[in-house]
């Protein structure tokens, strides 16, 4: 097999067609030799080491750098090569500082803006049909007086989702460390469970308490970054992620191809005006990343079918003209 071979193979692992982009990223990711031990995972170290002509030791020593620099991951089987592009570019460009450099940065930029983005907005399936769900700020619904904090719905609550987590890890948001394209914060994102524990085992993740994982979910609000997290059959939370408009490869992408109501699912809540409170200033506008609100004269109007219920437009009207109002219906 020659060196070709083996990273076309690498790709067609990951499901993607042919990509000069990919390519050079995984060439940039890893050597021709190292490409053939991933493309035998999942194997056991021994049965690895005869089959590659290599010391056992050193084989095992590889596969935990592999984990380390976000190539592998933890199965049933036993170790394995990243099982799609997304998976691939989300434990890469979350790892520690020493496997991430400013060039292999610039190689997922230029993919994701030349290609990848573009094709996933095209193929939509069904199975991808609101895969990402929106939770309401917190700080939002404390804000609003007709809402009862505590019997929220659990998918509505981002406290109920932490403490309901057996660990927790903060991780760097692999899109912004990627992109580079706004100023917000990069260590806000959450991991929980297996991949909390993953994080924290290959050093790319901090074990957070309860109290410091609320903490970074607040600050992350005040930084104007929206709270989302993957919907699974198997109802097992493993990350929320804190997303803005300019660098996240869903957010962005459902805005600049106009596949939100496709791809997000909304929080039960809508915002709502008080006329009679609102000033004008116009602060809810710049913060809303759907369109959802306007300036009608001298108060802000806002179209509940646009409204995605993520509560940053509350955050930021000072005078508190801005409430969230809860619909049970509103996520389905």
């Amino acid at each position: 097999m020659t060196d070709n071979d083996i990273y076309a193979d690498l790709i067609d692992r990951l499901g993607y067609p042919p990509s000069g982009y990919l390519l050079r990223i995984m060439q940039k990711l890893v050597s021709a030799d190292e490409g053939r031990m991933l493309l035998r995972l999942p194997a056991e170290p021994a049965q690895l080491a005869a089959d590659l002509g290599l010391d056992e030791a050193a084989v095992r020593d590889r596969l935990q750098q592999f984990m380390q620099r976000g190539l592998v991951f933890p199965t049933s089987r036993g170790l394995c090569f990243a099982r799609d592009v997304t998976q691939l570019h989300d434990a890469v460009l979350s790892s520690a500082d020493r496997w991430v450099d400013t060039e292999l940065l610039d190689l997922w930029r230029d993919f994701r803006q030349a290609e990848w983005q573009q094709s996933m907005a095209g193929q939509i399936t069904e199975s991808y049909m609101q895969f990402i769900r929106i939770v309401p700020a917190r700080r939002a619904i404390l804000n609003s007086p007709d809402v009862a904090a505590d019997d929220l719905p659990p998918e509505e609550d981002i406290l109920q989702m932490i403490r309901g987590a057996d660990s927790i890890a903060l991780v760097l948001c692999c899109c912004r460390r990627s992109m580079r394209r706004c100023d917000a914060p990069l260590d806000v994102c959450l991991q929980f469970n297996k991949g909390a524990d993953y994080a924290i085992e290959r050093g790319a993740g901090r074990r957070l308490s309860v109290e410091e994982a609320m903490e970074v979910a607040e600050r992350a609000e005040v930084a104007g970054l929206i709270h989302t997290y993957p919907v699974r059959a198997s109802g097992r939370l493993n990350e929320i992620c804190n997303c803005c408009r300019d660098c996240c490869v869903v957010l962005e992408g459902a805005l600049r191809f106009g596949t939100a109501d496709r791809i997000l699912q909304r929080s039960g809540f809508r915002a709502e005006v008080d006329a009679e409170m609102c000033i004008g200033c116009g602060d809810c506008v710049e913060r809303c990343c759907f369109g959802a609100i306007e300036m009608d004269g001298l108060q802000a109007a806002i179209d509940s079918q646009k409204c995605f219920g993520c509560g940053l437009c509350a955050i930021v009207c000072e005078p508190g003209a801005i409430a969230m109002r809860f619909e049970s219906d509103r996520g389905l």
